[in-house]
C-alpha cells in the first residue's frame, strides 16, 4: 500500500512537471527579403496631411522567459511620402538629416510580458522604449501587440520558422528631436507624427 502511494505521488509529480515546461528562449530576426513590413506615419496639420511609408524594417527581438529585449531600425532614405520634392526636404539637415543620421532606431530592454507567448494568442502591452531620431535619444510610450505563431504549412506562406508579428503605435514629438518647423510650415506640418508599425520576425531569418 505504501509503495503504491509513493508511485502515485511520483507519477503526479512528473505530470505536473510536464504540464509546466520551462519557457524556451527565442530570437526573432526582422529582415523580410520581400520587404512586406511597414512603418507608416501621419503628420496632420490644418492645411495638409502628410503620409509617409517605409518597407525597410530590420531588427531583432530576444525573448527570455517572460521578458523581451530588442532593437529595430529604419533607414531615413527609405521613407517615401509620394512626393519626391517633399522626400528631399524630409532627408535634409533641417529635418531628419539622412547624411549625418541615416537610421531611425528604436530599442527596448527587459520588458515584462503580461503573459507567456502562446501560439496565435496576441499579447498586448503598454510600455516604453528608447528612440534615436535626428541624433536625439528619448524615451517614449509605446503600445505593442505581439503574436507568436508556431511553424505550420500555412505560416510558411509568410516565412519559414517560428514567427513573431509585432504591431505597434506611438507618437513622435518633432521639436523634441530637434526637427524645426519653419514659420512657413506651421500650418502644413503638425507638432507630432503618429506612427504605426507592422513587422514580422522569424527564428530562421538571417540578420
Amino acid at each position: 500500500m505504501f509503495r503504491s502511494v509513493l508511485m502515485l505521488a511520483a507519477t503526479l509529480s512528473l505530470s505536473a512537471s510536464a504540464a509546466e515546461p520551462a519557457p524556451a528562449d527565442k530570437q526573432f530576426v526582422f529582415h523580410d527579403p520581400n520587404s512586406r513590413d511597414t512603418v507608416m506615419f501621419v503628420l496632420d496639420a490644418p492645411l495638409e496631411v502628410i503620409n509617409g511609408l517605409s518597407n525597410q524594417v530590420t531588427g531583432r527581438v530576444d525573448v527570455k522567459g517572460q521578458k523581451a529585449s530588442g532593437r529595430f531600425q529604419v533607414p531615413v532614405k527609405s521613407i517615401k511620402t509620394g512626393n519626391e520634392t517633399r522626400d528631399g526636404h524630409l532627408q535634409n539637415d533641417r529635418w531628419l538629416d539622412a547624411a549625418k543620421h541615416p537610421d531611425i532606431v528604436f530599442e527596448f530592454k527587459d520588458v515584462a510580458l503580461p503573459a507567456p507567448l502562446a501560439n496565435a494568442k496576441p499579447v498586448v502591452l503598454k510600455t516604453k522604449g528608447t528612440f534615436t531620431i535626428h541624433g536625439v535619444t528619448r524615451e517614449e510610450p509605446v503600445e505593442v501587440t505581439a503574436t507568436y505563431l508556431q511553424e505550420t504549412a500555412e505560416t510558411k506562406n509568410r516565412a519559414a520558422g517560428e514567427l513573431l508579428r509585432v504591431r505597434a503605435k506611438f507618437q513622435i514629438p518633432l521639436e523634441a528631436y530637434g526637427i524645426k518647423r519653419t514659420e512657413a510650415l506651421l500650418l502644413k506640418v503638425g507638432e507630432r507624427a503618429d506612427v504605426t508599425v507592422d513587422a514580422w520576425g522569424s527564428t530562421q531569418f538571417k540578420p
